[in-house]
């Protein structure tokens, strides 16, 4: 054993200037034998199925929306090494790989990559038990996400192998299922089996292992009992099974590190503030945040010289600093937590309970410069824009028999000179709504798609948020969009708000 350190060290000091490489920074005790890959592929299909996706909650499935292109000025490029003009990664996940996934490609486009291939085999809450049993099958079992060219898109029925033979892949990342990610003896023998696998198809491929974070603290996910029901037990469980069961693999070239990445951030200001409904990240930081580590720990760039943002979502100076201080932290130490500088202050708000003009505020704006709208709104109602019905109506109690009204609120409908360049779109935590859109008001939306659901705090309106529409509405719900009583439906309405500036010039406004 003794030996076998001392060869470790001198290895790690030949490439100490890729501190991406695994193992890193791995403590004293972390092991460092190979396991054995003898074990057989069981003879019977695991028993934990995938947990159902509800009807309405889009959480697993990539935003199809195309993110913003990045400029075309050189000069605002990191460097990448000449010979570096294409790249391409495959997940072999679930809805994890999903939010770390979402804007890769326009990262990996401002990192300065001419060519973005990415593929995610996705089964909801898929352990490696289920893929190395898909894999073994060629089951075709899998949703299976592409994008080359800034816009996600879906092949349902897909089998595993179809996707291991369709390109040499440069990298191909595995993660755990969320619930089963702290117990390493869940990852014994299937990450081998899924490994072999993978090798007979793309011999050439590195592989990296994601690591995946913790549930937020009041998480209701069922799994979190396992862990008792405590943040930090369950992320020391997730280092210890990465430890135990992934280090050693000589296989695994790369760790990403977004499980300790997520726990930096937390320990910011930002705080514990960076899922969407206790497990999956949210659409704006938690998402942002996961797809720069991808992004640093496979092509080692520096996340400080991005500047891409995702289009749909407002950050300010502090904020951006605060998720790539963590980023960066994770991928020099990705198994320990690194206490961020940017700490909350003793005026730091409950997301919760914040009133929205502090919510404006601590986003890095002055409510001074805006007014807010008196925004009409109607309990147990929402739009449908793509319903051959009632297009761009309200359906409502009134007016149609749809048994999930009661889960929603809508306001009333907004053209482009209600909601000018600058406004502000706010909300509370732990609701969500949907910026309903219409090119025009005719009975069906005449555009392609329907605008997903938003979780973010506060987002700022401009002409890339308008896109093509005309007109827009929201629909209002509690996230994971439970029934609402009056009283909740208020609560909804009460933590929702739209702030046009002062500055606005002409254009229809009401007080």
């Amino acid at each position: 054993m003794k030996k076998l350190l001392i060869i470790f060290c001198v290895a790690m000091l030949a490439v100490a200037c890729q501190p991406v490489e695994l193992p890193v920074e791995l403590p004293e005790d972390t092991p460092v034998e190979q396991p054995g890959n003898d074990q057989e592929t069981p003879e019977d299909a695991p028993e934990d199925a995938p947990e159902d996706t509800p009807e309405d909650a889009p959480e697993d499935t990539p935003d199809d929306t195309p993110g913003d292109t990045p400029g075309d000025d050189p000069s605002d490029l990191p460097d990448v090494e000449e010979s570096q003009h294409s790249i391409s990664i495959l997940a072999i996940g679930n809805s994890f790989s999903v939010d770390a996934m979402q804007y890769l490609w326009q990262i990996l486009k401002e990192v300065g990559y001419e060519e973005v291939a990415l593929g995610n085999l996705y089964i909801g809450s898929c352990s490696l038990e289920t893929h190395a049993w898909n894999f073994k099958n060629n089951n075709a079992s899998y949703t299976y996400y592409t994008n080359d060219s800034g816009t996600w898109t879906t092949t349902e029925a897909f089998a595993p192998l179809g996707a291991l033979q369709e390109r040499d892949w440069d990298y191909i990342t595995m993660q755990q299922s969320s619930g089963k990610s702290g117990q390493a003896s869940t990852y014994t023998p299937y990450l081998d089996q899924l490994i072999a696998i993978v090798r007979e198809y793309c011999p050439d491929s590195e592989l990296a292992w994601h690591m995946t974070w913790a549930y937020q603290g009041d998480s209701s996910h069922s799994d979190f009992s396992k862990y008792g029901k405590d943040q930090m037990t369950m992320y020391d469980a997730i280092l210890s099974a990465v430890k135990t069961a992934v280090l050693p693999n000589g296989e695994i070239v790369k760790l990403i590190p977004n499980g300790t990445a997520i726990q930096n951030v937390r320990t910011s200001f930002i705080g514990d503030n960076v899922t969407r409904d206790g497990y999956h990240l949210s659409y704006d930081k938690g998402r942002y945040l996961a797809g720069l580590t991808y992004a640093k720990i496979l092509t080692g760039c520096d996340v400080n010289s991005i500047s891409y943002t995702p289009e749909a979502y407002t950050y300010s100076d502090k904020v951006k600093a605060a998720i790539k201080e963590s980023v960066d932290n994770a991928c020099t130490y990705p198994l320990k937590v690194t206490a961020s500088t940017y700490v909350p202050s003793d005026d730091v708000i409950d997301y919760n309970k914040a009133s929205l003009t502090e919510i404006i505020s601590w986003e890095g704006y002055d409510p001074d410069d805006y007014v807010q709208l008196d925004v009409q709104m109607r309990k147990f109602a929402y739009y449908n824009s793509t319903d051959a019905q009632y297009g761009s109506t309200m359906l409502n109690q009134d007016n149609a028999d749809k048994s999930n009204l009661v889960q929603f609120v809508a306001s009333e409908m907004f053209d482009r000179n209600d909601l000018p360049d600058g406004t502000l779109i706010v909300q509370r935590s732990g609701q969500q709504y949907r910026p309903e859109g219409w090119v025009s008001l005719d009975a069906v939306n005449s555009s392609s798609q329907r605008p997903a659901n938003q979780t973010g705090y506060l987002i700022q309106v401009n002409a890339k948020w308008w896109g093509d529409w005309n007109y827009r509405a929201f629909n209002l719900s509690k996230t994971g969009t439970p029934v609402l009583t009056d009283k909740t439906a208020q609560e909804v309405i009460d933590g929702f708000g739209i702030f046009v500036p002062k500055s606005r010039g002409t254009g229809s406004f009401r007080k």
